[in-house]
């Protein structure tokens, strides 16, 4: 006898099986019988019949859902769902502590529930979560369809007609092992983990949106300037460090307070103050600063601390740092759009979630609109909106450079989106043009780029191009007349990328500040490299902002205990990061990180188990280490061996054990050498293995702040980098004497830099003449405590 229900799932699953990835086909599918259905042999192979594609696949010819058609979408779906991840979703479910033999029961039991339409009525999903639910698998993506699958499963086991139908299919110690993952990953209503906040007082928050140089943070800074206590929460270390140092100067006029007479506007600022401000028109930020405006305030970021008085009632902080236990009149946090980002989001998240001020002013790009509305109409706080609009145009030039870097002009700054690409470009412009370019690239330590911005901004210098990545997007004083894309796709790790509009606008806006190179026309142009990517970068220009529809929340330490306390013994980190990614209900408008990128992360957080605390787990995770630099990998699993050899990790040791060192001696000694010959290529190598070794030497850093006995090197670790800074510095500079052709271009670059960073003599020519300075050690040797003084 022919089976009807298993022959109509069989063409389904052929059909599945030619194109897993399209949405349109996946609703075309009949509906399964239920009259007698056979019991489903889920086991019978050990392997699909295919490969399945990589699970952020889109499908170009994908079909949008209503929420209306989420129920029959999810029912319609649920065999191929099982069958196209099968492999991974029983190993998923054994690591979260379901035994392998009880899944395939489990999810026979949940598909049925899902086909006949049970699960969707018992819960009895609102408006909002089934928009999120059709938006989500919308996208042709197949990540979401698993993610979503999974955690309604989850779910629909902790619901009372849930347990009871899994309970007559699998025992009731899975089902309440279920139960508890369930509730202990559940952040639906995450907001109120920050208890205190949400036992104060209503809290006004004031958004401040507008593109680039439309002035959008001076007033939250002025609010912040008179506020009897007040806090900064910026992006960047150096934008922490610019309102730390203008408080404390009194450099930024307070609320209600008149400028001086003689108060001169200071053109230099990083923070996007407007136009006005910039050309005098307005004074909010002054160049000599007034004593009567000065504040004390502190600075703390992940790296740094800078503490001018234990009872200083304004700080400046980076965003991960900001505290929740503490009571402001005001805060102010910057870039607010980036509480979409997939890796640092969870921040912002966090303090639009958490900071207890009165009044909280959130700076950033129109896009953030709707998702901070609806945070905030569910924690009760109030919301008004204040736009801005640049006051110069910003236009896009009517034709392309068509390849030819001949037409790059003084001002202009050429933008890549490579490392090599980058100097590549750096070198056809000088070549080309015989015109010098400064760097502006994400690897460069903060203050080498806010040093290569400072003499590209300064008509005096002979720097007359910016090349750069999307770096020069946020964070950095740049008085740019022209933006030039080399090209409007960035690779984000898995795949080349066109840009979004938002990415597009926010590089595109550096273009039009005043005061370029001694011409104050007014205005900024934006055009391409490429014919071809003109068109997708005047669109990006006309579109309107795209609203971000998520923000991003990350593994918070009370959030990861419960979690590790409901898994069975010998879970893994990426076992952990799973559970938040397929069982965490989130609110309709927050999604969780990307931990897919996190991968190389948790394999190395669990080569150290046996000696990290489940606290210290989650804080190797959060350290800032880059985990696509093997370098850097080998360096943070070095400082680690020694923790758990000595405890006690000493800088030195770590640097050695990770063949760091010896680059950053090598490089030292290079610029000692007087009679060192250069080669172009050698000297990119040994600045790529110089920025390596910043992030390792920012990585202890990190660690001596959160660990000061066992990572006591701190001072060692700061002179360090700084004269990591100077190799980096030296090696930029070397490159420009041998394009100029140079008698001794090594020479000629030490001496330069030198005098740049306002040393007196040649100093390290000088070390081998002084008996009080150790001389360097062979680069393969033991490091001194001084390497260069």
């Amino acid at each position: 006898m022919i089976r009807v229900p298993q022959l109509i799932r069989t063409q389904c699953r052929r059909s599945f099986q030619r194109s897993i990835a399209s949405v349109p086909q996946l609703l075309s599918r009949s509906r399964t019988g239920k009259a007698a259905p056979p019991p489903r042999k889920y086991a019978q192979k050990s392997k699909p019949l295919y490969k399945p594609p990589p699970e952020d696949v889109v499908d170009p010819r994908r079909k949008k859902i209503t929420a209306d058609d989420v129920p029959d979408y999810f029912a319609e779906n649920a065999d191929n769902w099982v069958f196209a991840f099968r492999d991974r979703l029983i190993d998923r479910l054994v690591r979260f502590g379901i035994p392998k033999k009880l899944t395939q029961p489990l999810l026979k039991a949940y598909t049925d529930a899902l086909e006949d339409g049970v699960v969707f009525s018992d819960l009895n999903y609102g408006e909002e979560q089934l928009e999120r639910l059709a938006y989500d698998v919308s996208t042709g993506s197949l990540r979401p369809m698993d993610q979503h699958y999974t955690k309604i499963l989850f779910e629909w086991a902790n619901h009372p007609q849930g347990q009871a139908a899994l309970a007559k299919i699998v025992p009731l110690e899975v089902v309440s092992r279920m139960q508890a993952l369930f509730r202990a990953a559940d952040l639906s209503h995450n907001s109120w983990e920050y208890a205190l906040t949400r036992r104060s007082r209503p809290r006004k928050f004031i958004m401040h949106v507008g593109p680039t140089n439309s002035g959008k943070t001076h007033n939250a800074l002025r609010a912040l300037a008179a506020a009897k206590r007040g806090i900064y929460a910026g992006p960047l270390r150096l934008l922490a460090y610019e309102i730390y140092d203008r408080l404390n100067k009194g450099q930024i006029v307070p609320l209600g307070m008149d400028p001086e007479p003689e108060d001169e506007p200071d053109s230099q600022s990083n923070i996007d103050l407007g136009e006005a401000a910039v050309t005098g028109q307005s004074v909010i930020v002054t160049k000599s600063g007034n004593p009567k405006y000065a504040r004390p305030c502190n600075m703390v970021t992940g790296e740094e601390q800078k503490i001018v008085s234990d009872n200083a009632s304004l700080l400046s902080c980076t965003v991960e740092m900001t505290p929740h236990l503490d009571t402001w009149d005001v805060a102010v946090i910057d870039e607010i759009q980036l509480i979409a980002d997939k890796n640092r989001g969870g921040a912002w998240t966090s303090a639009v979630l958490g900071i207890n001020a009165a009044e909280v002013h959130l700076c950033g790009e129109e896009s953030a609109i709707p998702v901070i509305e609806a945070i905030i109409r569910d924690l009760g706080d109030t919301l008004e909106i204040h736009r801005y609009e640049r006051l110069t145009p910003l236009v896009v030039a009517e034709e392309s450079l068509g390849g030819d870097l001949s037409q790059i002009q003084k001002g202009d700054c050429a933008v890549a989106f490579s490392r090599t690409g980058i100097f590549g470009m750096k070198s056809r412009i000088e070549e080309e043009n015989k015109m010098r370019c400064a760097l502006a690239y994400g690897r460069l330590p903060p203050e080498i780029r806010a040093e290569q911005a400072a003499l590209f901004n300064d008509p005096k210098s002979d720097y007359d191009v910016l090349v750069g990545s999307d770096a020069i997007g946020m964070g950095l004083n740049l008085k740019i007349k022209r933006v030039i894309f080399e090209a409007v796709a960035k690779f984000d790790g898995g795949r080349s990328r066109v840009m979004s509009s938002s990415q597009i606008k926010q590089i595109a806006g550096r273009a039009g500040r005043f005061g370029m190179h001694g011409d104050d026309t007014p205005g900024g142009v934006v055009t391409t490299l490429h014919a071809g990517d003109l068109e997708i970068v005047r669109k990006a220009l006309a579109a309107p902002y795209e609203p971000i529809r998520y923000a991003r929340i990350s593994m918070g330490l009370p959030d990861f205990l419960r979690v590790v306390r409901a898994l069975p013994p010998g879970f893994s980190q990426m076992t952990v990061a799973d559970v938040f990614l397929y069982v965490s209900k989130l609110h309709p408008r927050m999604e969780y990180h990307a931990v897919n990128e996190l991968e190389t992360c948790f394999k190395f957080i669990d080569q150290f188990i046996d000696c990290l605390t489940l606290e210290n787990r989650l804080l190797a995770q959060n350290a800032p280490c880059p985990w696509r630099d093997d370098n850097a990998v080998r360096g943070a699993q070095a400082i680690m061996e020694l923790h758990r050899e000595h405890f006690r990790v000493s800088l030195e040791g770590a640097l050695q054990r990770a063949a760091i060192l010896k680059h950053i001696n090598n490089a030292l000694l290079m610029m000692e050498d007087d009679s060192f010959e250069c080669d172009s290529k050698k000297i990119v190598a040994t600045l790529g293995k110089l920025e390596t070794a910043h992030k390792v030497i920012v990585l202890y850093l990190w660690y001596s702040y959160r660990f000061s006995v066992a990572f006591p090197d701190q001072a060692m670790a700061f002179e360090l980098r700084r004269l990591t800074e100077l190799a980096m510095d030296w090696c930029l500079e070397v490159l420009h004497q041998m394009r100029i052709n140079a008698p001794n271009p090594a020479v000629a670059a030490r001496k330069s830099v030198l005098e740049r960073r306002s040393t007196t003599g040649d100093e390290i020519a000088t070390k081998r003449e002084n008996p009080r300075h150790e001389k360097l050690l062979n680069v393969d040797g033991i490091w001194n405590n001084i390497v260069v003084r």
